[in-house]
């Protein structure tokens, strides 16, 4: 099955992760595919350009020729440049849309959706979703939020009918989308900037699950408090009442009244340096798995994935083979090489749970090792939303080393970084350094006094240039 394609759409922001990974998939669907960014000295530009997809440097109006049906764009844009002659010539022709909505209205048209929300794990557990479907031989294509090291982007495309996306609440991107299958990983406030409160975010995802004019299965962590409210508030509208449910959980005394909702039990059996065993039981008996992924939280991705399996018709025997060969997504929890002899892990993690359950596994997995957290700070308003939080997950580390606040799409609205001050007054374990040489100085200093057994690099900004500095430099220092 393939997409209705021969369109031109050029994209605004193309070298983003998400926007690239659609083009790709738009030119392999047959779509004339032209772009531009402000920088196209990228990793994905590379890969468009393997493509043949023609890449602009910087934003003019004379990229819009003629012939140009649609102009997707990164929402980003609209936040950092608004009066941007391209964006407002693309919206006065009326081809203008975000990338989100040109996937969701042209890409998936005709497609069986699965989508994948949540405030954590959306990335990992479509990337493991897509493993196991391709394993199942039903050719999916696929769209990611970050890199597949496996593919080396995070966009695949496929002749299969069933098209996988992460659905990404903000902006409130998920409501372009219409899944067969809807999962809800877990919801926490994460984007202030975007919704006025907590009771705002729970609505949107309602409104993504109730708004599916195709949906047929909803898997739920009943685990997350958030995901509860969700179900709570959409339980009655008809779409999601005659849909199957699905709940997932650790809490054996977990019930439900409602016929249509199935409960599943799930625990960790194993831990090693090798990976993680699980299993779940639901009403067809127990189904025992095993990954090579660490951490409580990538088990109750792997679950969600399996369950997304089994509802798309896939066996047992499918699922334990292919989760065993995924790989991992890039920048979660990816080892990157080793500094002076310590291992240097790099991890997105960006949210407090995110960062407390990335320094609690390296606790569970990695015995009496002293962690260093190097953690780079990113969107003040969240920041400020959860200070505290933020404190009490970096605290788990031995030693944390917060570098200066990336300021994202927020620079644009005077907003200033997090001080030096507010961050050491915080707790005695945090240093603060700014640059590559002064981390690498402070890591040294640690590790010659034995209190470094683990470097963890945390952030969703540019912390990743300091890990993979860090790596090599190490490599360079054995020779390799």
């Amino acid at each position: 099955m393939s997409f209705c394609g021969s369109a031109h759409v050029h994209f605004m922001g193309i070298c983003g992760s998400g926007c690239a990974s659609i083009a790709m998939i738009a030119a392999r669907a047959g779509y004339k595919v032209t772009g531009c960014d402000q920088s196209t000295d990228s990793y994905y530009a590379k890969e468009l350009k393997k493509l043949g997809i023609e890449i602009h440097e910087g934003h003019n109006r004379e990229h819009l020729t003629e012939d140009v049906d649609f102009v997707a764009v990164s929402p980003a844009l609209f936040d950092i440049s608004p009066d941007e002659p391209e964006l407002l010539l693309a919206k006065e022709r009326g081809i203008l849309m975000t990338w989100q909505e040109f996937m969701g209205k042209y890409l998936q048209k005709d497609k069986k959706v699965i989508a994948v929300s949540g405030t954590h794990g959306k990335t990992t557990t479509t990337f493991m979703t897509a493993e196991l479907l391709i394993g199942g031989k039903l050719d999916p294509t696929v769209e990611g939020g970050s890199v597949y090291k496996k593919w080396g982007n995070g966009g695949r495309y496929g002749e299969g009918e069933i098209f996988l996306c992460e659905a990404d609440e903000f902006n409130r991107n998920f409501l372009n989308y219409h899944p067969e299958i809807a999962a809800v990983n877990n919801a926490e406030m994460d984007h202030p900037e975007c919704f006025r409160d907590f009771d705002d975010m729970i609505d949107a995802y309602v409104s993504f699950l109730t708004g599916s004019r195709n949906l047929k299965t909803v898997i739920l962590n009943a685990d997350s408090e958030g995901a509860m409210e969700v179900l709570g508030k959409a339980l009655d509208e008809p779409r999601v009442q005659a849909a199957r449910k699905i709940l997932y959980t650790r809490d054996r005394e977990r019930t439900s009244d409602d016929t249509k909702t199935e409960i599943v039990f799930y625990e960790s059996t194993e831990k090693t340096k090798d990976g993680t065993a699980f299993r779940f039981t639901d009403r067809d008996g127990v189904h025992e798995f095993r990954m090579k992924l660490y951490g409580e939280y990538n088990v109750s991705n792997a679950v969600t994935a399996s369950l997304i399996a089994r509802a798309a018709g896939l066996s047992d025997e499918v699922i334990a083979e292919s989760l065993l060969s995924f790989s991992g997504v890039g920048r979660r929890f990816d080892y990157v090489g080793d500094f002076s002899g310590i291992p240097v892990f790099d991890d997105y993690a960006h949210h407090p749970t995110e960062i407390k359950s990335v320094l609690t596994m390296c606790r569970e997995y990695f015995g009496d090792r002293k962690v260093t957290a190097v953690f780079e700070p990113h969107q003040v308003s969240r920041l400020t939303l959860m200070f505290d939080r933020y404190v009490d997950a970096l605290n788990i580390a031995d030693h944390v080393i917060i570098m200066k606040t990336h300021l994202g799409r927020e620079i644009h609205k005077g907003v200033r970084p997090i001080p030096e001050e507010t961050w050491k007054a915080a707790s005695p374990k945090m240093l603060y350094e700014e640059e590559y040489e002064s981390i690498r100085g402070a890591l040294l200093k640690l590790i010659e006094q034995d209190e470094c057994g683990i470097i963890v690099v945390i952030g969703a900004a540019n912390s990743y240039r300091i890990s993979q500095a860090l790596a090599a430099e190490g490599k360079t220092a054995n020779g390799k």
